[in-house]
């Protein structure tokens, strides 16, 4: 039967062992994140631009705008990078979460060379822009909404098409899954391990020093 120590020594190396494995594992399973889940959608050719305008601090009503922002928004974006989705943030909380949408007009002229495109903000530096003449804009009161609601009404209302997870991708989440949920009960075992072996230490300390054991060997 193997000592405390080694127990303890074979455990630390198989956690090393299994984080080494998540870490070459941690690329691809950001990538597959993004490629997958809510979100993961195709826009049609006639959105061309989204604009988020939220607050910093999620009071009044302003969590599942960023949750959509931090969750849904990346796969959306991944999936189409040609569209530019401006987020505008800001302290007022008492002003609604809004979410805009311009589309291209039906049988609209040619588009413009340049749109005004302002970059993101976490200071209220990118309000939502006036639409172009050939375009129309849809808006949505994110207020107590879910975050899953909000992309419900996107995909409605853009008529998006949904990507769906591959039969690999779906296999390889859930063995990165697996793995990460072993991580953890290999943490939790080293250190009822480690743990048992300071008590066992503990105890043999106490039992030489009463026996004289400890005096002696230093003399």
């Amino acid at each position: 039967m193997r000592s405390l120590g080694e127990r303890l020594n074979l455990l630390r190396k198989k956690l090393v062992d299994t984080e080494h494995h998540q870490l070459r594992h941690a690329h691809t399973s950001q990538l597959i994140n993004v490629q997958c889940g809510p979100g993961a959608a195709i826009l049609p050719a006639e959105v061309t631009r989204i604009h988020l305008d939220f607050a910093r601090t999620l009071n009044g009503g302003h969590m599942g705008a960023r949750k959509f922002w931090l969750e849904n928004l990346p796969r959306l974006k991944y999936h189409n990078p040609s569209v530019p989705m401006i987020v505008n943030r800001h302290t007022q909380n008492s002003q609604k979460p809004t979410l805009s949408i311009f589309l291209r007009k039906p049988d609209a002229g040619p588009a413009p060379d340049i749109r005004s495109q302002p970059a993101s903000s976490r200071d209220n530096l990118s309000k939502a822009p006036t639409p172009d003449a050939d375009e129309r804009v849809i808006t949505i009161d994110m207020t107590m909404k879910h975050s899953s609601h909000i992309l419900e009404y996107i995909l409605a209302e853009t008529k998006a098409t949904v990507i769906h997870p591959t039969t690999e991708e779906i296999r390889e989440l859930q063995e990165l899954e697996a793995m990460r949920k072993q991580a953890d009960v290999d943490r939790d075992r080293v250190k009822r391990l480690r743990e048992e072996k300071k008590r066992e230490e503990e105890m043999l300390k106490r039992a030489r020093a009463a026996g004289g054991v400890a005096e002696e060997e230093e003399a």
